[in-house]
């Protein structure tokens, strides 16, 4: 069985509207990026956020942790996309997070299994990568 391949400018729509949330702080809209329950994979440990709520909760102190920092953009580079099946992705993502300047402040990897769901995607599953 063949999958309908996914829309790469659909992909890049969806992280790029992710990444202005991030570096806007816009918690509002980060979590309605989200597919519930959604679950954070570490080496030490598993997070399971159920919902909006929850994902409020915890990441608005990320949000402000990027404001401190004097972070305002967050710019996704797309490193690898592996289909599972028609709704499900595996994408793995660079961040470069700008500064006032453009300039990269700092920048950091995930990996998200993406739903597609609600007219766009939403991450399932997010796992932060050490580089």
């Amino acid at each position: 069985m063949t999958s309908t391949p996914y829309d790469q400018d659909d992909l890049l729509t969806f992280l790029v509207g992710y990444g202005v949330a991030l570096g806007s702080g816009d918690l509002e809209a980060v979590t309605e990026s989200l597919g519930y329950p959604s679950v954070v994979v570490q080496a030490d440990q598993s997070l399971v956020v159920p919902d909006a709520e929850a994902a409020r909760a915890s990441l608005g102190s990320m949000l402000a942790s990027y404001r401190e920092q004097g972070l305002v953009a967050a710019v996704p580079e797309i490193k690898a996309v592996e289909q599972l099946g028609d709704a499900l992705l595996w994408v793995d993502v660079r961040w470069s997070f700008k500064d006032e300047n453009a300039s990269e402040a700092t920048a950091d990897r995930a990996r998200y299994l993406l739903r597609r769901g609600r007219e766009t995607f939403e991450l399932c599953v997010v796992v932060p990568v050490e580089e």
